[in-house]
């Protein structure tokens, strides 16, 4: 895998990761209660590119490692694989941000 591929797949998992993570965060206050009392608060915007922060890494090695899993499937299952264990890692990754910071 040439290290074009690898970053290619790398943003890949981290962009579908950060997209699910914010559509939780602003769609669904009842699992993560972003928009209801966090939102009145004066460093909102702050706090949450913070905990994007945190989770950028996690989510780029997720995806990483999800793009070099399937050796035989071609690159279309290895893009699969990067948005499905991007995807998970910043999820779990981001729900324990999210609960230690207070949200």
């Amino acid at each position: 895998m040439k290290i074009s591929q690898m970053i290619l797949s790398a943003l890949t998992g981290w962009i579908s990761g950060v997209a699910v993570l914010l559509g939780w965060s602003f769609l669904w206050p009842k699992i993560f209660p972003v928009t209801g009392r966090a939102s009145a608060m004066p460093g909102y915007w702050k706090v949450l590119l913070f905990i994007l922060v945190l989770v950028t890494p996690v989510g780029l090695a997720g995806s990483l490692i999800g793009g070099r899993l399937p050796k035989e499937g071609g690159r279309r299952e290895q893009f699969l694989y990067a948005i499905i264990f991007g995807v998970m890692m910043t999820l779990v990754f981001g729900s324990c941000v999210f609960w230690y910071s207070g949200w």
